[in-house]
């Protein structure tokens, strides 16, 4: 057998908002490498991690950056949900990561951020290749809520990569450029077939939620897809040098994806995961929405009337994406439930189970309109499609949509709104808005640019929790400017006559509008309180 050329091995993910998985892929990569051991092991996310998922409206990201270190994950990239958290957050966690965090697109965020990185491998016969690491994001405008990464300089993803791939392999002699993508398939594809001086064996990508494996010319394309129920492995094989000088090979590539649900867990993996989910466990049973004794909130009927919760939730998602209007589909709102003396996060689970992606589009008001009347035709016949409007939305006593945002209706005007992605795809049959999409594609976001639905109420609620609490001043009770979370708990206890938890507090914390030393403090000091109650349990 002639002797071959050094052996890469790549296990990549990307796409990962839950911890759950994180301990079969850490089965998975100690497999990689111990058996058949490759020259050189990396393992790789392609992008949206730090964000969204509820343990990261908690945290920041925090647990999930903890857990890819100890796997470890050499390698990670932005994705777009990346700029979903505080980019003062967002520099905690590239500080946090252990691994090389590749931006060869975004310039300007961090100085941490490395625009590529250069690995040498040596084959166990001393034969050496030199393998260049890019990593891109992205480019569309409406992938992003605002100027993405807090205003960083963004350039175009595809062409970007190619010139830092010209770059790594005539400036520092590199034997092949690997880039790492968040971006869709289509635009992987595009990627694949532009030119290059040696194309690129391998695209490691991330923004799907579905797995993809397949060749584009001479370029294989591999996506994990969602939250690491698989992982796909990747072998690049260099033949033996030649003895007459010329140019190297390029690599034989294997890609295989591997389902995770029949590993082993890792044991200290899942304890890790586990500490840093009781938080998510904890907020359960946290206090959203405090009721006065008079006060009641209701989804009963809300697949074929306007109800008390569908009008705040719509009102909440509104708030959050600081849109015009906002609507949410009876059929989304499931409970069909009165509440009295509190609403809980355990609430909001069982009323909104499903994981949808909320999403801001343009519509015009004409067709606003025709959507809710159309959405509400088959009542008092419950219907999935019904539409709950926000409070600043007025609807008669036949459904003729009046006003938006509180002032009459325009029917030409362009509107802001805020709703589930796939009532513009078909989910629960809203003519009007399916149709509207189909003649208008450009109105429709990309898939996977919004937000989850409920990261999205939590924070507004928590917000909203917070602003009944009274102004800052008030809450700032020795009035240093330093909001403590002793303070928090006794603001809690003023407005609703109940103790506060450890939960509600750190949720409150989060929510303040208000950034920098004073509240980093505050939010040190909730994590010391948790850890010495955790102590005394």
């Amino acid at each position: 057998m002639p002797e071959t050329g050094p052996h890469i091995r790549i296990v990549c993910i990307n796409d990962v908002y839950s911890l759950e998985n994180l301990p079969r892929i850490a089965t998975l990569v100690a497999r990689c490498r111990n058996e058949d051991a490759a020259d050189l092991l990396l393992t790789t996310m392609a992008g949206d991690f730090v964000a969204p998922s509820l343990l990261s409206s908690l945290d920041g990201g925090r647990g999930m950056v903890d857990c890819l270190n100890a796997i470890p994950i050499t390698h990670a990239s932005l994705g777009n949900h990346e700029d979903d958290v505080p980019v003062d957050k967002l520099r905690e966690r590239i500080a946090q990561f252990r691994g090389v965090w590749l931006s060869t697109n975004v310039l300007g965020l961090d100085a941490a951020l490395r625009l590529c990185h250069v690995i040498e491998v040596s084959s166990r016969s001393g034969e050496k290749v030199r393998v260049g690491l890019i990593g891109v994001v992205m480019d569309e405008p409406s992938a992003y809520h605002s100027a993405p990464f807090g205003g960083a300089t963004m350039l175009p993803a595809n062409a970007t990569a190619v010139s830092a791939a010209e770059h790594l392999l005539s400036e520092e002699h590199c034997d092949a450029v690997i880039p790492m993508t968040h971006q869709s398939i289509q635009e992987d594809r595009v990627l694949a077939t532009m030119k290059t001086s040696r194309p690129f064996p391998v695209i490691l990508g991330g923004h799907e939620h579905k797995p993809f494996l397949e060749t584009v010319g001479e370029t294989q394309i591999v996506k994990a897809g969602l939250d690491a129920d698989h992982a796909v492995v990747v072998d690049l094989r260099w033949p033996a040098a030649a003895n007459d000088g010329a140019r190297r090979a390029a690599p034989r590539v294997e890609a295989t994806l591997v389902p995770v649900a029949s590993l082993e867990e890792d044991a200290e993996m899942r304890a890790r995961v586990d500490t840093h989910m009781r938080a998510v466990h904890a907020l359960e049973s946290a206090t959203l929405i405090h009721l006065d004794a008079e006060q009641a909130l209701s989804s009963e009927g809300t697949r074929h009337s306007q109800t008390s919760l569908g009008t705040l939730l719509a009102t909440a998602l509104r708030g959050a994406f600081r849109a015009d209007a906002a609507l949410l589909n009876g059929g989304g709102i499931r409970a069909n439930k009165m509440y009295r003396g509190h609403f809980t996060y355990g609430d909001l689970k069982a009323e909104v189970p499903f994981d949808n992606e909320a999403v801001v589009v343009n519509l015009p008001g004409a067709v606003l309109a025709e959507a809710v009347l159309s959405s509400r035709a088959r009542a008092p016949e419950e219907s999935g499609g019904f539409l709950q409007v926000d409070d600043g939305m007025k609807v008669d006593a036949q459904n003729r949509l009046l006003e938006i945002a509180g002032a009459p209706l325009d029917a030409a005007r362009l509107y802001r709104v805020a709703l589930v992605r796939n009532l513009l795809t078909g989910m629960d049959h809203v003519e009007p808005l399916v149709r509207h999409a189909h003649e208008h594609p450009d109105v429709v976001p990309p898939a996977d640019t919004g937000r989850e639905v409920k990261v999205v109420l939590v924070e507004a609620l928590s917000l909203r929790l917070f602003a009944g609490l009274g102004t800052f001043d008030d809450v700032d009770e020795n009035h240093d400017g330093v909001i403590e979370p002793s303070e928090i708990a006794h603001a809690v206890a003023r407005a609703t006559r109940e103790p506060a938890s450890e939960i509600t507090v750190d949720l409150l914390l989060k929510a303040i509008p208000h950034h920098g030393p004073a509240i980093e403090r505050a939010e040190a000091e909730v994590a010391r309180l948790m850890a010495t109650s955790s102590a005394r349990r």
